[in-house]
C-alpha cells in the first residue's frame, strides 16, 4: 500500500525491490562507493532518514529522525555529508536545505545537522558540486522556481555569493552536475533540458553559456531526469502515448 524502491540493473534489463515496507519510501540517493542507499520514508509517521546496504538482505538503518519531513537529495563525494531539504508547515520559512554529518563528532553521540539555507521562500533539492565547495539548488525567491550555485559551507563562512544559474526559470525538479562540475543540468518551465557551462575563477563561480539540449514530450507533473558522468546521456521519464 506505500511507494517502493526498486533497483534496475541495466546490463542485464533486470529490477530488483529494495525497500519493503508498507509505508511510502522516496528519494533514493546513491552512496559515492554505490554501496548504499539513503531515502526518506515515514514509517514512524514523519518523513526520517534510512539507510541500507545494497548487497544486503539486512533491514535498513534509521539515520536521523526528528520532528520535521525530510528528503534527501546529495551525498558529498567524500561520503560524509548528506543533503536534504525539509517540508513543513511552517509558512515563516517554507522548505529549507540542512546539510548532515553521517559521522558524530566524538564516538557516541547523535548526528547533528546543520542549517545551510533557510528563507521565507521554497529551497529543496541541493545537490553539492563534484569537489563539495558548492551547492547548486532550487530556489523561488524570485516569485518563480529558478535554479542558483552557492558555496558550501554557507556564506558568510566563504565569500563569492551565490549566482543564479537558470535563465527563465525552472520546473520543481533538482538540478544536476556533470561529474567534472563544467557543466549544470536542469529542467526550464518549458520542458527543455537545458545546459549551463560553469567555470570556477579564483575561488569564484562564473556562468556561462546557457543553452537547451532537447524537449522533453511528456506531461508537466513531476518530470524527472538523470545524466551520465559525461553528461552524454540523459536517463528521463515519459507518459506512455
Amino acid at each position: 500500500g506505500g511507494d517502493s524502491i526498486w533497483i534496475y540493473d541495466v546490463s542485464r534489463g533486470l529490477p530488483t525491490r529494495f525497500t519493503f515496507d508498507a509505508s511510502a519510501n522516496t528519494s533514493p540517493v546513491w552512496s559515492p562507493d554505490g554501496r548504499s542507499i539513503v531515502f526518506s520514508s515515514n514509517r514512524k509517521g514523519r518523513r526520517d532518514l534510512y539507510r541500507k546496504a545494497v548487497d544486503s538482505v539486512r533491514a535498513e538503518e534509521l539515520v536521523y529522525a526528528d520532528n520535521l519531513d525530510k528528503f534527501p537529495t546529495s551525498w558529498s563525494a567524500d561520503g560524509k555529508l548528506l543533503l536534504y531539504y525539509t517540508a513543513t508547515i511552517n509558512s515563516k520559512t517554507g522548505e529549507d536545505l540542512w546539510a548532515l554529518p553521517l559521522t558524530p563528532e566524538r564516538p557516541g553521540d547523535a548526528l547533528k545537522p546543520f542549517l545551510v539555507l533557510q528563507t521565507p521562500f521554497i529551497e529543496r533539492y541541493g545537490q553539492f558540486s563534484p569537489d563539495g565547495r558548492w551547492i547548486a539548488y532550487l530556489s523561488t525567491e524570485s516569485q518563480r522556481a529558478e535554479i542558483y550555485v552557492a558555496p558550501f559551507p554557507p556564506l558568510p563562512s566563504r565569500p563569492g555569493g551565490k549566482r543564479q544559474i537558470s535563465t527563465a526559470g525552472s520546473t520543481f525538479t533538482q538540478p544536476l552536475w556533470r561529474q567534472d562540475g563544467k557543466e549544470l543540468f536542469y529542467l526550464s518551465p518549458d520542458q527543455r533540458l537545458m545546459a549551463a557551462d560553469v567555470a570556477i575563477k579564483a575561488g569564484t563561480l562564473e556562468v556561462g553559456a546557457v543553452s537547451p539540449l532537447f524537449t522533453l514530450n511528456n506531461d508537466a507533473i513531476n518530470l524527472v531526469f538523470d545524466a551520465s558522468a559525461d553528461g552524454q546521456r540523459f536517463l528521463v521519464r515519459t507518459s506512455p502515448e
